[in-house]
This record gives structure tokens, sequence and C-alpha cells, in this order.
């Protein structure tokens, strides 16, 4: 019996489905199961094809088209390891991915989610930069959004997909974060400084194609107002303005995301929490979330000239102490 499930969803994906697969196929772990999930692609056949082509050494389900997260969770009922992890049909594992992961949980039996960082790679597959989360373990929230949870990076124990319970299918395009805080309820998030996984940049991509993105991106932030108080996000917002400081960052997270109704729903709160102008939201409260963002890049823009000038016309060890604040 496999110690570990990988589970490729796949929609259309003649493109780089053969990539994900071998990558998959290719760990130097030996107790790995993957199973492709075909979620009614419609490319007459091709996708089928590829997977086919494989036979035996991998376990190949089709289904009728439901989105990404209903692909997940019908590869999570087929399942024989104890423990999931997500690879998309356009990314790809690097050979100790399970490994390592497998090697962290057997040393620390506490962890049921490990995650890695990865290295960013273009529609050809050439490697062309590296992301490195600083953040060791996601305890709270604050931290969820805080940081960058890459969802083909984890390793995620089946008990705790039991409590958090199935990925949202009403939600195409945002369901990993929206499970990620589900998961945070119950468990941390063990965070590896290995880069393990490789995470393909390409116009193609689920999130730009799909035409109920924004929609999504709203209606998520709608509901972690509905299901989460300040606290889940940092135990210590317990005074009004603590309170409305910590729905202010959340709402900052939902106008980084372009989710403009949600930005909004997440600054009302904080109004309401302390109505004074020293709420961190006062301003974006009676201008709206898509003025504040755009004065937000408005003043980078402008910050990141005067910097530029300033290194060309100034010595050295006045531009050094002017970052220094001297």
């Amino acid at each position: 019996m496999p110690r570990v499930s990988i589970i490729i969803p796949v929609y259309n994906g003649a493109n780089y489905m053969r990539e994900a697969i071998d990558s998959a196929l290719a760990q130097t772990s030996s107790d790995v199961e993957v199973i492709v999930v075909n979620d009614g692609s419609r490319d007459g056949g091709a996708t089928a094809e590829i997977a086919r082509s494989y036979g035996g050494r991998i376990r190949y389900i089709e289904k009728e088209n439901g989105g990404v997260s209903s692909a997940l969770n019908c590869g999570i009922a087929a399942m024989h390891g104890q423990w999931f992890c997500w690879l998309s049909h356009d990314d790809r594992y690097l050979p100790e991915k399970c490994a390592t992961e497998l090697a962290f949980l057997d040393r620390n039996p506490e962890a049921r989610i490990v995650g890695c960082n990865f290295q960013l790679i273009d529609e050809q597959g050439g490697v062309t930069g590296e992301y490195r989360e600083t953040l060791g373990v996601v305890r709270t929230g604050r931290d969820l959004i805080s940081s960058w949870v890459y969802g083909c990076g984890l390793m995620i124990h089946r008990s705790v997909l039991k409590n958090a319970g199935p990925f949202n299918e009403s939600n195409r395009t945002t369901q990993d974060l929206e499970m990620w805080f589900r998961i945070l309820e119950h468990d941390p998030i063990y965070l590896l400084p290995d880069v393990l996984a490789q995470f393909r940049q390409h116009p193609e991509a689920g999130s730009r194609t799909e035409s109920r993105y924004q929609r999504d991106k709203d209606e998520l932030f709608g509901r972690l107002l509905e299901r989460y108080d300040a606290t889940y996000f940092d135990p210590a917002a317990t005074t009004p303005h603590q309170r409305a400081a910590i729905y202010w960052l959340v709402a900052g997270n939902a106008m980084s995301r372009e989710s403009w109704g949600g930005a909004r729903l997440w600054i009302d709160r904080a109004w309401r929490e302390e109505r004074s102008l020293r709420n961190p939201a006062f301003k974006a409260h009676f201008v709206g979330p898509r003025m504040v963002s755009r004065w937000w890049r408005t003043r980078g823009y402008v910050e990141g000239n005067l910097r530029r000038l300033a290194r060309r016309i100034l010595p050295g060890w006045v531009v050094d102490r002017l970052r220094r604040g001297r």
C-alpha cells in the first residue's frame, strides 16, 4: 500500500500534463501512487490519450467537468495513501519532493501538513526564478495571508482532510486558499526551506482564463468574513483598535488580489469596530478600495523614481544615511 497519493487534476491538459506525470513517477520514494483525474476535458481525447499511454504506471479516472475542486475530491475519495499531494497538470515535482517531506514527517510525528519552496518555470519549462518563504510554520490566519503557501508543494495527512472537509466545489479558482484557511482551524502548516517543486507561469493558467475568477475572489473573502473573527488572524486582537487593524490587514490582502468587493466588506467591518480617525481603514471606508489601491501604486511609483534619482545625483554616503533615516 503506498504511503503517498499524488493527485493530478487535469482539464484539456495535453500541453503540459506529460511533464507533470513524468515528474511524479520520477520520485525517489517508492511509496507513491499517481492518480490522474480527467475533469471532462474537451480536447478531442488528447488528454485521455496521454494519460492512457502510461498504462498501469498510473491510476486514471474520468469524470464530467466540475472544476478543480471536484477533481481533487474525486481523487481523494479514490486514493490509497495516507498522505495527499496535489500536482497541477502544468507544474512539476523535483525528484526528492516526496522523500524529503516524508523524512520530515517521520522526524516530527506531530506534524500533519508540510510544504516546501519552489522554482518558477516558463512555458518551455525553463527555470526563471525561485521563491523562498521565510516563515517556517503557518499557525494563524495572519501567517497565511502574509505568506505563500504553494498548494502543489504540500503533503497533507488524510485525517486533516477529514477534519477540514472537501474542497469547495462551487469555488473553481480560489479553492486552495479557502482550504488552507479551514485546515488551519485544526493544524499548523510546516514549511521546509528546501526547493522541491516547480510552478509554471503561463497565459493559459486557470486563474487567468476562468470567467468567474473575480466573482470567486469576492465570494471567498465574503465567506472568510462570515466564518472568522479577528482573533483567528491574531489571538491578541482583543481591543476595538487591534481588531480594526486586523480587518484592515485582510482588506489589504484582498486589494492585493484585486478583490474589490471582498475588500469593501472587510473595510466596512474594520470601520464598525472603531469609528474614529485612528482607524487604519478610515480613508478607505470613504473613498473605496480601488482609490486606495491606486494611491498605493502611485506612491510606490513616485518613491521608486525618487530613490533612483537620489542614487544618480547624490553621493553614496548621503544615500546610505537617507536609507538608515539619519
